[in-house]
C-alpha cells in the first residue's frame, strides 16, 4: 500500500487525540515521532540539555519504524510533530495533505563518506549501476528517499533504473539478506553501514555512496507538522524550533567529539565503539525551496512526478532560517 493510501486511511479510521489541558505553569507536552537513527541527534540533545523545558515544552517521543510510518499518526492527530523523509512528505503534499515543514533535519555531505551506502558480496563482479542491470537491489522501502538516491545512483553510473528490480528489506536484515544472496546489492543507511562492514566485512564491499554522490548536500529528511495546527498554535512551534535549534547548534559544535557519539549510542542503542566508524549526515536548521525544488524535479524523473504546491508555500516559519 503507498504511503498517501495509508495516511488517508489512517485519517479516516482513527480518532483524533484530544489535546490535553495543562494548569498554569505546566510544560506544554508535545508528541513528536521520530526512528532512532543519527538524524535525530539533536532532538535528543535538547531533550537531554533542557532546551525544551526552558521553552515550556515537554517531548514525548514516540518510535516509529520508519519516518513515513509517522505520518498517518500526524493526520490523525496522534503526534505534533513527525521526523520523515522528504520524499514521503512530499508524496503526502502531493495528495492535499497539508504538512508544514517546521525544522531541517539531516542533508548528505558535499562528498562522501556520508550515511548512504551501496553494498555488495566481494567477487559479486558488480560495481556500477550498468552492472545491477536484471539484478535485485534491496531498498527499507520504496518511493523514498533510499530508493530514489539509489535509483539516480544507478543512473549516473551507466544503468536503466527501470531495469534493476527493487527489493523491500529492513534495514537490520540486510547484511543477512545479501550475504545469504537473497538479493545482489543494498542500500544500507547508517549505523546499519557500519554494522553490516563490521559483521560481514569478509564478504561483503561497499562500491558506492548514493547520496552525496548524485546531490552532494541534498536533502533527507525535516521536521513537519500540520498546517491547521501551526495557525492555530504558531507561538508555540516558534519556541519548538527555538529550543531543537539550540540542539542543533550543540550537535554541530561536537562534531568529532566523544559527547555526540555517547549521546547517539544512549537514544540508538548502537555500540559507541561501532559509532567510531559511522559516517555523521549534516544537520541543518532551515528548509529551502531550492532543496525541496531539487528534490521534486528529482523524484518526477523517477516517476514519482504530480502536481505539487510552490515550495516556499510549504516552509514555516521556524524552518526558515
Amino acid at each position: 500500500m503507498s504511503i498517501t493510501r495509508r495516511i488517508a486511511l489512517a485519517a479516516a479510521l482513527a480518532t483524533p487525540l484530544a489535546a490535553p489541558v495543562f494548569a498554569q505553569g505546566a510544560l506544554t507536552r508535545m508528541r513528536v515521532s521520530v526512528i532512532p537513527v543519527l538524524d535525530v541527534a539533536p532532538l535528543h540533545a535538547a531533550i537531554r540539555e533542557g532546551y525544551f523545558a526552558a521553552e515550556g515544552i515537554e517531548i514525548d517521543t514516540s518510535t516509529t519504524a520508519g519516518g513515513a510510518t509517522g505520518l498517518p499518526g500526524l493526520v490523525a492527530g496522534q503526534f505534533r510533530v513527525v521526523f520523515s523523509n522528504v520524499v514521503s512528505i512530499m508524496l503526502g503534499i502531493r495528495e492535499g495533505l497539508d504538512f508544514r515543514f517546521v525544522s531541517g533535519a539531516s542533508r548528505a555531505k558535499s562528498s562522501p563518506p556520508d550515511i548512504l551506502a551501496l553494498l555488495v558480496r566481494k567477487g559479486s563482479g558488480i560495481a556500477s549501476g550498468r552492472d545491477l542491470e536484471g539484478k535485485r537491489l534491496a531498498s527499507n522501502t520504496r518511493n523514498n528517499i533510499v530508493w530514489l538516491r539509489g535509483m539516480a545512483w544507478v543512473e549516473k553510473t551507466g544503468g536503466d533504473w527501470r531495469r534493476v528490480t527493487t527489493v523491500e528489506v529492513p534495514f537490520p536484515q540486510m547484511a543477512d539478506a545479501l550475504a545469504g544472496g537473497q538479493v545482489d546489492a543494498a542500500i544500507f543507511s547508517e549505523p546499519f553501514v557500519a554494522a553490516a562492514l563490521e559483521t560481514h566485512g569478509d564478504r561483503l564491499e561497499r562500491i558506492g555512496w548514493p547520496m552525496s554522490e548524485t546531490a552532494p548536500g541534498g536533502t533527507n529528511a525535516q521536521y513537519v507538522a500540520m498546517a491547521d495546527d501551526l495557525a492555530r498554535n504558531g507561538e508555540l512551534f516558534d519556541r519548538f524550533g527555538r529550543a531543537l535549534h539550540r540542539g542543533v547548534d550543540w550537535v554541530n559544535e561536537r562534531q568529532g567529539q566523544p559527547a555526540l557519539l555517547e549521546l547517539i549510542s544512549a537514544f540508538s542503542r548502537v555500540p559507541l565503539a561501532r559509532l567510531q566508524n559511522t559516517a555523521l549526515p549534516a544537520y541543518p536548521k532551515a528548509v529551502t525551496p531550492a532543496e525541496l525544488d531539487e528534490i521534486v524535479a528529482t523524484m518526477t524523473r523517477y516517476g514519482l512526478g504530480g502536481r505539487y504546491p510552490a515550495s516556499a508555500s510549504l516552509i514555516f516559519r521556524t524552518a526558515r532560517g
